[in-house]
Protein backbone atom coordinates (compact mmCIF):
# COMPACT_ATOMS: atom_id res chain seq x y z
CA UNK A 1 0.00 0.00 0.00
CA UNK A 2 1.26 3.81 -1.13
CA UNK A 3 2.17 6.15 1.40
CA UNK A 4 -1.12 8.30 0.39
CA UNK A 5 -3.56 5.31 0.92
CA UNK A 6 -2.17 5.00 4.34
CA UNK A 7 -3.02 8.56 4.89
CA UNK A 8 -6.54 8.23 4.03
CA UNK A 9 -6.83 5.47 6.31
CA UNK A 10 -5.34 7.66 9.01
CA UNK A 11 -7.63 10.80 8.12
CA UNK A 12 -10.77 8.40 7.92
CA UNK A 13 -9.58 7.37 11.49
CA UNK A 14 -8.86 10.93 12.74
CA UNK A 15 -12.80 11.59 11.90
CA UNK A 16 -14.08 8.71 13.87
CA UNK A 17 -11.77 9.67 16.81
CA UNK A 18 -13.68 12.98 16.61
CA UNK A 19 -17.10 12.06 16.76
CA UNK A 20 -16.16 9.65 19.97
CA UNK A 21 -14.62 12.18 21.44
CA UNK A 22 -17.92 14.51 20.83
CA UNK A 23 -19.81 12.17 22.21
CA UNK A 24 -18.18 11.83 25.37
CA UNK A 25 -16.88 15.08 26.11
CA UNK A 26 -19.84 16.21 28.50
CA UNK A 27 -19.30 13.78 30.71
CA UNK A 28 -15.68 13.01 30.28
CA UNK A 29 -12.60 15.77 30.51
CA UNK A 30 -9.75 16.38 28.24
CA UNK A 31 -7.01 14.69 30.22
CA UNK A 32 -9.32 11.39 31.02
CA UNK A 33 -9.78 11.22 27.54
CA UNK A 34 -6.36 11.24 27.07
CA UNK A 35 -5.59 8.65 29.43
CA UNK A 36 -8.00 5.89 28.51
CA UNK A 37 -7.33 6.37 24.78
CA UNK A 38 -4.02 5.94 25.50
CA UNK A 39 -4.73 2.54 28.15
CA UNK A 40 -6.68 1.34 25.43
CA UNK A 41 -4.09 1.60 22.67
CA UNK A 42 -1.96 0.57 24.59
CA UNK A 43 -3.27 -3.10 25.14
CA UNK A 44 -4.61 -2.78 21.68
CA UNK A 45 -1.14 -3.25 20.40
CA UNK A 46 0.39 -5.67 23.64
CA UNK A 47 -2.71 -7.88 23.11
CA UNK A 48 -2.76 -8.29 19.01
CA UNK A 49 0.90 -7.61 18.23
CA UNK A 50 3.14 -7.93 21.19
CA UNK A 51 5.52 -9.95 18.75
CA UNK A 52 6.22 -7.25 16.15
CA UNK A 53 7.55 -5.47 19.12
CA UNK A 54 10.62 -4.30 19.87
CA UNK A 55 11.89 -3.67 23.26
CA UNK A 56 11.64 -0.33 24.48
CA UNK A 57 14.44 0.61 26.94
CA UNK A 58 14.46 3.81 28.67
CA UNK A 59 17.06 5.33 26.31
CA UNK A 60 14.66 4.73 23.36
CA UNK A 61 11.52 6.21 25.15
CA UNK A 62 13.63 9.11 26.27
CA UNK A 63 14.15 9.99 22.50
CA UNK A 64 10.38 9.95 22.03
CA UNK A 65 9.82 12.41 25.07
CA UNK A 66 9.95 15.35 23.05
CA UNK A 67 7.29 14.13 20.41
CA UNK A 68 5.34 13.09 22.50
CA UNK A 69 4.98 16.21 25.14
CA UNK A 70 4.16 18.04 21.98
CA UNK A 71 1.60 15.28 20.50
CA UNK A 72 -0.02 15.50 24.34
CA UNK A 73 -0.11 19.48 24.26
CA UNK A 74 -1.97 19.21 20.47
CA UNK A 75 -4.70 16.32 21.83
CA UNK A 76 -5.47 18.32 24.99
CA UNK A 77 -6.18 21.65 22.65
CA UNK A 78 -7.73 19.06 20.21
CA UNK A 79 -9.96 18.07 22.77
CA UNK A 80 -11.17 21.63 24.26
CA UNK A 81 -12.12 22.46 20.77
CA UNK A 82 -14.61 19.69 20.07
CA UNK A 83 -16.17 20.36 23.45
CA UNK A 84 -16.54 23.98 23.33
CA UNK A 85 -16.29 25.24 19.20
CA UNK A 86 -18.06 23.34 15.96
CA UNK A 87 -16.40 20.33 14.45
CA UNK A 88 -16.08 22.64 11.38
CA UNK A 89 -14.50 25.40 13.16
CA UNK A 90 -11.89 22.46 14.94
CA UNK A 91 -11.35 21.37 11.74
CA UNK A 92 -10.31 24.15 9.69
CA UNK A 93 -7.81 25.95 12.07
CA UNK A 94 -6.63 22.39 12.41
CA UNK A 95 -5.96 22.92 8.67
CA UNK A 96 -3.26 25.40 9.78
CA UNK A 97 -1.20 22.19 10.65
CA UNK A 98 0.67 22.08 6.87
CA UNK A 99 1.88 25.87 7.34
CA UNK A 100 3.83 25.13 10.19
CA UNK A 101 5.04 21.90 9.48
CA UNK A 102 6.63 23.25 5.81
CA UNK A 103 8.00 25.76 8.09
CA UNK A 104 9.04 23.30 10.82
CA UNK A 105 10.19 20.43 7.73
CA UNK A 106 12.35 23.50 6.52
CA UNK A 107 14.24 24.40 9.35
CA UNK A 108 14.39 21.14 11.31
CA UNK A 109 14.40 18.47 8.96
CA UNK A 110 16.45 20.89 5.61
CA UNK A 111 13.77 20.15 3.56
CA UNK A 112 13.70 22.93 0.64
CA UNK A 113 11.58 26.05 0.53
CA UNK A 114 10.41 26.28 -2.78
CA UNK A 115 8.54 29.34 -4.46
CA UNK A 116 5.06 26.89 -4.01
CA UNK A 117 5.70 26.22 -0.38
CA UNK A 118 6.05 29.99 0.01
CA UNK A 119 3.09 30.37 -1.09
CA UNK A 120 1.61 27.93 0.12
CA UNK A 121 2.49 29.46 3.42
CA UNK A 122 1.26 33.01 2.71
CA UNK A 123 -2.41 31.42 1.29
CA UNK A 124 -2.77 29.60 4.74
CA UNK A 125 -2.34 32.23 6.86
CA UNK A 126 -4.53 34.02 5.28
CA UNK A 127 -6.88 31.25 5.88
CA UNK A 128 -6.17 31.11 9.47
CA UNK A 129 -6.93 35.22 10.08
CA UNK A 130 -10.34 34.86 7.57
CA UNK A 131 -11.13 31.58 10.25
CA UNK A 132 -9.76 33.78 13.87
CA UNK A 133 -11.16 36.88 12.49
CA UNK A 134 -8.93 39.17 14.76
CA UNK A 135 -9.90 42.56 15.00
CA UNK A 136 -13.45 41.77 14.64
CA UNK A 137 -15.03 41.58 18.10
CA UNK A 138 -13.46 39.29 20.73
CA UNK A 139 -11.53 36.62 19.20
CA UNK A 140 -13.02 33.38 20.81
CA UNK A 141 -9.67 32.07 23.74
CA UNK A 142 -10.87 28.19 22.21
CA UNK A 143 -9.68 29.18 18.81
CA UNK A 144 -6.44 30.46 19.69
CA UNK A 145 -6.28 27.31 22.02
CA UNK A 146 -6.77 24.89 18.88
CA UNK A 147 -4.34 27.12 16.71
CA UNK A 148 -1.90 26.35 19.64
CA UNK A 149 -2.54 22.83 19.29
CA UNK A 150 -2.02 23.06 15.32
CA UNK A 151 1.59 24.07 16.35
CA UNK A 152 1.97 21.50 18.42
CA UNK A 153 0.53 18.69 15.99
CA UNK A 154 2.87 20.33 13.23
CA UNK A 155 5.90 19.93 15.82
CA UNK A 156 4.99 16.39 16.34
CA UNK A 157 4.12 15.79 13.15
CA UNK A 158 8.10 16.73 12.24
CA UNK A 159 9.28 14.47 15.13
CA UNK A 160 7.38 11.47 13.65
CA UNK A 161 9.03 12.03 10.04
CA UNK A 162 12.36 12.02 12.18
CA UNK A 163 11.70 9.15 14.21
CA UNK A 164 10.69 6.86 11.18
CA UNK A 165 13.87 6.96 9.98
CA UNK A 166 14.82 4.63 13.09
CA UNK A 167 12.21 3.44 14.13
CA UNK A 168 8.99 1.07 12.99
CA UNK A 169 6.04 2.80 13.09
CA UNK A 170 3.78 0.14 15.89
CA UNK A 171 7.08 1.16 18.04
CA UNK A 172 6.42 4.52 17.46
CA UNK A 173 2.86 4.56 18.18
CA UNK A 174 3.32 2.09 21.33
CA UNK A 175 6.02 4.19 23.11
CA UNK A 176 3.65 6.93 22.86
CA UNK A 177 0.82 5.33 24.84
CA UNK A 178 3.41 4.23 27.13
CA UNK A 179 4.61 7.74 27.92
CA UNK A 180 1.41 9.65 27.76
CA UNK A 181 -0.01 7.04 30.36
CA UNK A 182 1.46 8.37 33.16
CA UNK A 183 1.19 11.58 32.26
CA UNK A 184 -2.34 12.13 31.68
CA UNK A 185 -3.04 10.08 34.77
CA UNK A 186 -0.85 12.55 36.79
CA UNK A 187 -2.76 15.78 35.11
CA UNK A 188 -6.25 13.81 35.97
CA UNK A 189 -5.69 12.02 39.25
CA UNK A 190 -8.35 14.18 41.28
CA UNK A 191 -11.07 13.84 39.12
CA UNK A 192 -10.44 10.12 37.23
CA UNK A 193 -13.86 8.22 37.66
CA UNK A 194 -14.66 5.06 35.93
CA UNK A 195 -17.28 5.67 32.27
CA UNK A 196 -20.74 4.45 32.32
CA UNK A 197 -21.03 1.63 29.60
CA UNK A 198 -21.96 4.05 26.76
CA UNK A 199 -18.76 6.34 27.33
CA UNK A 200 -16.26 3.33 27.98
CA UNK A 201 -18.10 2.15 24.27
CA UNK A 202 -16.64 5.57 23.05
CA UNK A 203 -13.79 5.30 24.99
CA UNK A 204 -12.99 2.02 23.16
CA UNK A 205 -13.41 3.75 19.29
CA UNK A 206 -11.83 6.64 20.37
CA UNK A 207 -8.54 4.24 21.40
CA UNK A 208 -8.61 2.09 18.70
CA UNK A 209 -9.22 4.90 15.97
CA UNK A 210 -6.62 6.54 17.47
CA UNK A 211 -4.35 3.67 16.84
CA UNK A 212 -5.05 2.79 13.62
CA UNK A 213 -4.61 6.75 13.03
CA UNK A 214 -1.22 7.17 13.67
CA UNK A 215 0.29 3.83 12.96
CA UNK A 216 -1.06 4.49 9.27
CA UNK A 217 0.27 8.51 9.71
CA UNK A 218 3.25 6.74 10.61
CA UNK A 219 3.65 4.21 7.94
CA UNK A 220 2.45 7.05 5.32
CA UNK A 221 5.34 9.24 6.22
CA UNK A 222 7.73 5.97 6.04
CA UNK A 223 8.21 7.01 2.25
CA UNK A 224 6.95 10.38 1.52
CA UNK A 225 7.76 13.89 1.80
CA UNK A 226 5.73 15.09 4.68
CA UNK A 227 4.56 18.32 3.66
CA UNK A 228 3.31 16.35 0.36
CA UNK A 229 1.19 13.07 1.83
CA UNK A 230 -0.44 15.72 4.66
CA UNK A 231 -2.42 17.41 1.99
CA UNK A 232 -4.15 14.37 2.21
CA UNK A 233 -5.53 15.82 5.85
CA UNK A 234 -7.90 18.30 4.08
CA UNK A 235 -10.86 15.50 3.54
CA UNK A 236 -10.82 15.74 6.93
CA UNK A 237 -13.01 19.79 6.71
CA UNK A 238 -16.39 18.17 4.10
CA UNK A 239 -16.90 15.00 6.31
CA UNK A 240 -16.75 16.28 9.68
CA UNK A 241 -19.19 19.73 8.84
CA UNK A 242 -21.04 17.52 7.29
CA UNK A 243 -21.13 15.01 10.35
CA UNK A 244 -21.47 18.63 12.47
CA UNK A 245 -24.65 19.40 10.65
CA UNK A 246 -26.39 16.08 10.60
CA UNK A 247 -25.13 14.51 13.93
CA UNK A 248 -25.13 17.92 16.30
CA UNK A 249 -27.55 20.39 14.22
CA UNK A 250 -24.43 22.98 14.04
CA UNK A 251 -24.52 25.95 11.59
CA UNK A 252 -22.60 26.50 8.63
CA UNK A 253 -20.05 29.45 8.29
CA UNK A 254 -18.78 30.19 5.54
CA UNK A 255 -15.69 31.58 7.17
CA UNK A 256 -14.80 28.15 8.28
CA UNK A 257 -15.12 27.00 4.49
CA UNK A 258 -13.45 30.02 2.88
CA UNK A 259 -10.26 29.95 5.38
CA UNK A 260 -9.86 26.28 4.86
CA UNK A 261 -10.44 26.42 1.21
CA UNK A 262 -7.84 28.94 1.37
CA UNK A 263 -5.45 26.94 3.04
CA UNK A 264 -6.52 24.17 0.72
CA UNK A 265 -5.19 25.96 -2.60
CA UNK A 266 -2.60 26.83 -1.30
CA UNK A 267 -1.30 23.12 -0.54
CA UNK A 268 -2.49 22.06 -3.45
CA UNK A 269 -0.31 24.67 -5.34
CA UNK A 270 2.40 23.11 -3.94
CA UNK A 271 1.39 19.70 -3.74
CA UNK A 272 1.21 20.39 -7.81
CA UNK A 273 4.54 21.99 -7.53
CA UNK A 274 6.34 19.10 -6.45
CA UNK A 275 4.41 16.28 -8.94
CA UNK A 276 6.44 18.49 -11.48
CA UNK A 277 9.88 17.75 -9.79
Amino acid sequence: MNSKKWMLISVLSFCVMTIGIKEISDNVNSFQIIFFRSLIGLLTIFIFFKNKLSRPTFSIIKGHLFRNIFHLIGQYGYIVGIIYLSLAEVTAIEFSVPIWILIIASVFLKEEMTKSKVMSIILGFIGVLIIIRPGFGIINTNSIIVLLSAISYAIAHASTKKLTKKYKPLDIVFIMCLIQIPISFGLTITEISLPNIRDFSFLLIVGISAITAHFTLAKAMMDDDISSIISIDYFRLPILILLGILLYNENFNAAYLTGGTLIFVGNWINKKAQNKN
